[in-house]
């Protein structure tokens, strides 16, 4: 298997090389600090790991509250990041010549390592006219006989777009009609912008696999722990050597650290803390998007993210790359290209930075456009 580098990747590094005075690429919440969480940390404690191979049963029991699964603590499987939880399943499931039904625009891991792995990809194209919702009809045309594994990513990365319970319903009824598996990203799911949180594909179907992870919803993406669940008892045992014979276990601390921000209280508190700014965060966009002349969008349901398109002279990477290395403006945004040749139109804004980071960043992004308008 070849796994080959992929745009959004390299624009990550590129990047983080570069350097930015305003980042507008952030799509969680500000990341915690270590001193957060020290309540959970005794200085006695062991480094040995936990002795627990399927993940502490506090650990599994405060998943299942917070994030509202409707699910035993035999159905998850603590990994290594929402990475592993999709590296899984994708391993367990798919070979060479499998078809897969891929939403697009989405997170690029799936697309990536389906490819490595050979299988044939048919991309379920999400639409902005839609409001970047899945169109069933569509799904039903890219159906065969040999369709293993469909992919979806709600609320989704790059758009933030957000399935209601009926629309998983829906959608679950025809992957169930033809007995495929759905793996449902759901790293955003909890950053719900209005109404409750969105649902999970396990609570709908009983081939779903959900991923996620502390990582966007409460700023700890180094703490690198994420979950796997699924009620499907076949594909949780093959997926668990696969876990334990490549990373083994997760490690002690991210265990007792996640645990305890996972108590569902200080779950909720700091959730609500980040979404504070991020509301705020959100207003500006609008009132940005309102005023521009270039850029238009469907605002986000969920997560610190959204997918303007623009009307410049320039592809998204020129644009992007411009943005972040030219003086005075310096803005790190992502390029819409980085998830298909078709979005080269769009950039992938991020709002989960300090109101004040937006506020500027998105005025020099809006002077830039003026000036490039400018010279057409």
């Amino acid at each position: 298997m070849e796994i080959k580098r992929e745009l959004l990747g390299d624009w990550f590094i590129f990047g983080r090389q570069t350097g930015y005075k305003y980042a507008l690429a952030s799509v969680g919440r500000p990341a915690l600090k270590l001193r957060d969480v020290m309540e959970a940390l005794d200085p006695d404690m062991t480094l040995d790991w936990s002795g627990h191979w399927f993940g502490p049963p506090v650990l599994l029991e405060r998943i299942i509250k917070s994030l509202d699964y409707n699910v035993t603590p035999d159905c998850i499987l603590p990994v290594n990041g929402t990475y592993e939880a999709n590296w899984l399943p994708l391993m367990a499931l798919l070979g060479a010549g499998d078809e897969v039904i891929l939403e697009m625009p989405a997170w690029m891991q799936i697309h990536t390592v389906c490819e490595g792995l050979g299988c044939v990809i048919k991309k379920w194209e999400l639409r902005q006219e839609n409001s970047w919702k899945p169109d069933l009809d569509d799904l039903k045309k890219l159906i065969t006989d040999k369709t293993k594994l469909i992919y979806i990513n709600h609320p989704n990365n790059p758009t933030g777009s957000v399935l209601t319970p009926a629309e998983m319903d829906e959608l679950c009824a025809v992957a169930r009609k033809h007995g495929i598996y759905v793996l449902s990203d759901e790293i955003y799911r909890g950053l719900e912008w209005d109404g409750p949180m969105s649902p999970s594909v396990v609570n709908h179907y009983e081939r779903g696999v959900s991923a996620a992870s502390v990582t966007k919803l409460l700023g700890m993406a180094g703490l690198r722990l994420g979950w796997m669940v699924t009620r499907d008892k076949a594909l949780y045992d093959r997926c668990f050597p696969i876990h334990r014979y490549s990373v083994q276990v997760t490690n002690v601390l991210s265990e007792r650290i996640g645990a305890y921000v996972l108590e569902p209280t200080r779950f909720n508190q700091i959730l609500e803390s980040g979404k504070q700014d991020g509301r705020r965060n959100l207003e500006t966009l609008g009132r940005w998007i309102e005023n521009s002349k270039v850029f238009s969008w469907v605002s986000p349901g969920g997560g610190y993210i959204c997918f303007p398109r623009f009307d410049l002279p320039v592809g998204s990477w020129e644009l992007c790359r411009r943005l972040i290395t030219e003086e005075p403006y310096r803005v790190y945004l992502v390029p819409g290209v980085c998830y298909a040749p078709s979005y080269d139109n769009h950039i992938r804004v991020g709002f989960g930075v300090p109101p004040q980071t937006m506020e500027k960043g998105l005025q020099l992004v809006e002077e830039f456009a003026d000036a490039l308008g400018a010279k057409v």
